[in-house]
This record gives C-alpha cells, sequence and structure tokens, in this order.
C-alpha cells in the first residue's frame, strides 16, 4: 500500500504483475492488471493499494524539477 503523496511532474508507470487499485484526485478509481499503463499529472495526489493477494510489481518514471523532492505527502 502507498500513501497519499503527490510528485513535482508527471508519472508513467505500467503495471508489471499482480494488480492495483490507483485513487487519483479527480479522477474515478481505476482498478489496474497486468498490461496496463497510467499517468499521473503533475502535483496531483494519488495513492495506491493492492486489489488481490498477489504480489504486485509496477515500473514507473517520473519527470521531476532538478533539486525537487521525488514525492511529498498529500
Amino acid at each position: 500500500t502507498v500513501a497519499r503523496h503527490t510528485h513535482p511532474g508527471i508519472e508513467s508507470g505500467y503495471l508489471v504483475e499482480g494488480g492495483i487499485d490507483l485513487p487519483v484526485q479527480g479522477q474515478p478509481t481505476r482498478t489496474l492488471k497486468p498490461g496496463d499503463g497510467f499517468q499521473v499529472p503533475p502535483e496531483t495526489p494519488h495513492a495506491g493499494g493492492p486489489n488481490g493477494d498477489k504480489k504486485t510489481m509496477i515500473v514507473s518514471t517520473y519527470v521531476v524539477e532538478k533539486g525537487k523532492p521525488l514525492a511529498s505527502p498529500a
């Protein structure tokens, strides 16, 4: 489970295995399965939690301003 947080830039991710519920502020919660991709806009609060009992693996990339923290609590 990932607590609610923000990033100073865009997050792009891809679910490799398992499943996750992805609540992003201003959007309906998405239920992701392996092969699904997602993007979270800059400074947008979001969180995440597994939606099953399988191990969950996500690959994410972040484009953020140099010198800013990768993530901050929201």
